[in-house]
């Protein structure tokens, strides 16, 4: 499966470089392979954002009520973007359409939103990065996991390993759009496993996380506290998308 995904990949990745270079985004001519320089310049624009959870702020402060009412397992929670236009359009074409060179412009701009975040020192103390892994079953459903092609192309950018199936999804959970923050909780209830390798070699590591979309921080939550049980020594999240919450 993994063969047949990196060739399909390839494959995309080739017929891109024999086209004339088009933006994934406006579809108009492009310097760059996937984007152009204006959609570039409009999706990394400066947004005002918690500095923990990283729900978006319409104020310039700091914290948001969200931090103050739920407990978060992370640290810290670098958003690419709010989940609006054209992010949800992207995700569902990487997820739902097979179009997998959009897991390369989703990570190539989330890498670029870190690096305009962090420096490289604050970078370089970052031991390893773990997409949100998939159960079994929803893997062989869907044929690959978006988060980890998205952490492939952030390896390739920042310059850290990816902790390769460390991290065991023990439960396919029914799907957690429409459900509330407490079902959300309990469908998530020792979702996640670390494997006999992954305790020793995550011990004592900083590790962040990677997904498409954050919502609650369910599913983040309980990966956190299975990896702080495993005496991670700290745990952050990046991902493409924050959802705002009301």
């Amino acid at each position: 499966m993994r063969f047949l995904r990196a060739v399909f990949q390839r494959s995309q990745t080739l017929l891109e470089a024999c086209l004339p270079s088009h933006c994934l985004l406006c579809n108009l001519t492009s310097q760059q392979s996937l984007i152009c320089q204006y959609c570039y310049d409009a999706i990394l624009a400066e947004r005002t954002y918690c500095l923990h959870c990283g729900c978006g702020l319409i104020t310039t402060q700091n914290y948001c009520g969200e931090c103050l009412q739920h407990q978060f397992e992370f640290q810290q929670l670098h958003a690419l973007a709010s989940y609006q236009a054209p992010f949800p359009q992207l995700i569902k074409k990487l997820k739902y359409q097979n179009q997998l060179l959009y897991a390369d412009l989703l990570g190539l701009l989330l890498a670029d939103s870190i690096k305009q975040r962090f420096n490289e020192q604050q970078l370089q103390k970052i031991d390893y990065i773990i997409p949100v892994p998939l159960h079994i079953k929803k893997l062989r459903t869907r044929g690959f996991n978006q988060t980890q092609l998205i952490s492939e192309a952030l390896s390739q950018h920042l310059s850290i390993n990816i902790a390769q199936q460390m991290v065991i999804r023990n439960k396919f959970t029914q799907a957690q759009e429409g459900l509330s923050r407490s079902q959300r909780t309990k469908n998530l209830n020792n979702a996640f496993s670390l494997s006999e390798k992954g305790r020793v070699t995550l011990a004592g590591k900083h590790i962040v996380l990677i997904d498409d979309v954050v919502t609650t921080g369910a599913t983040i939550n309980s990966l956190c506290q299975c990896l702080l049980a495993a005496n991670v020594k700290r745990v952050d999240v990046w991902c493409i998308c924050r959802t705002e919450l009301n």
